[in-house]
C-alpha cells in the first residue's frame, strides 16, 4: 500500500493528518483525513484541476443540507497535496506550461463507508435470502426519496443518479453523493445539458427524453424508479442486470 506524504499544498496536512487513500479516478484523489485539532474523520476529496465541473459541484454540495445528502464542509484551492512512494509517482497535477505547479479543487466532505449501494445491491446475489430484504429497500428508497425531494426543492437536478452514487454515512443513513452534473431546472445558460449528461454520466440510467435538451427534474424520478427495482429484484449475475437494461 502506497503511503502518500504532503508535497506542496501545505494548508491540507497542516490542519489534517492522513489516514489512507480511499480511492482515485481519472480527475482526482480521494482520502480519509483526521482533523488535528478536533480530532475528527472527514473525506477529503483533491481533484486535478479547477474545472466546471468541479466547481459545479463544490456549489451545489455548499447549498445543501439533509440528511440524506453527503454533508460539504469547505473547499479550497492549492497546488499539488501529495505524491505516493509506490510506483504511481504521479502527484495531485503535473506542471503548467509556464512550469508552476497547477491548480487543484480540494473539497472537504463528511466520511461515508466505502461500501456504496451499487455494493449492497450486488452482495445480495451471492446471498440466498434475506428475509428483512423488501424491508430494508423501501427503507433505503424512501430515504433516497426524501434526498431528491430536497433537491428538487432547491431547483436542482441530479442527473446521474445510480447505485455507484449513493453512499451511505457513519451513523447508516442512506447518503446521495457525486454532484459533478447537477444543474439548475430552469437555467437558461445550461445550453447543452444532454450533452454533458450524456458523455459523463450513466447511459443505463437515463430518461428516455434525455436525448433532448429540454428536460426537468424528471429525470431524476426516472433513476430512483431503476434503483428500486434494482433494490427488490434478485439478479443472478451483474451480466443479468445489464441484459434486462438495468
Amino acid at each position: 500500500k502506497a503511503y502518500m506524504k504532503p508535497k506542496i499544498c501545505e494548508h491540507l496536512f497542516r490542519h489534517f493528518d492522513y489516514v489512507e487513500k480511499l480511492g482515485k479516478g481519472a480527475f482526482g484523489r480521494v482520502l480519509k483525513v483526521k482533523d488535528k485539532l478536533v480530532e475528527r474523520y472527514y473525506c477529503s476529496v483533491i481533484l486535478h484541476a479547477f474545472t466546471a465541473k468541479a466547481l459545479r459541484e463544490a456549489k451545489a454540495l455548499s447549498d445543501l443540507d439533509h440528511p440524506n445528502i453527503v454533508r460539504y464542509f469547505s473547499c479550497w484551492m492549492g497546488d499539488s497535496g501529495y505524491q505516493s512512494d509506490s510506483t504511481d509517482n504521479s502527484s495531485c497535477t503535473s506542471q503548467s506550461s509556464t512550469g508552476s505547479p497547477k491548480k487543484c479543487l480540494y473539497i472537504q466532505m463528511e466520511l461515508c463507508d466505502t461500501k456504496t449501494l451499487l455494493d449492497w445491491i450486488e452482495d445480495w446475489y451471492t446471498k440466498k435470502s434475506n428475509s428483512k430484504r423488501r424491508e430494508e429497500s423501501l427503507n433505503i428508497a424512501q430515504q433516497m426519496v426524501s434526498g431528491i425531494k430536497y433537491i428538487h426543492s432547491k431547483k436542482l437536478i441530479h442527473r446521474d443518479l445510480k447505485p455507484a452514487n449513493i453512499l451511505f454515512g457513519q451513523d447508516a443513513k442512506v447518503k446521495i453523493g457525486d454532484f459533478g452534473l447537477v444543474t439548475a431546472e430552469n437555467d437558461d445558460d445550461d445550453k447543452s445539458p444532454m450533452k454533458r449528461t450524456e458523455s459523463i454520466g450513466t447511459k443505463s440510467y437515463m430518461a428516455p427524453e434525455q436525448v433532448r435538451t429540454n428536460y426537468g427534474r424528471k429525470v431524476d424520478i426516472f433513476a430512483l424508479g431503476l434503483i428500486y427495482f434494482e433494490l427488490l429484484w434478485k439478479f443472478s449475475t451483474r451480466y443479468e442486470k445489464y441484459k434486462v437494461g438495468c
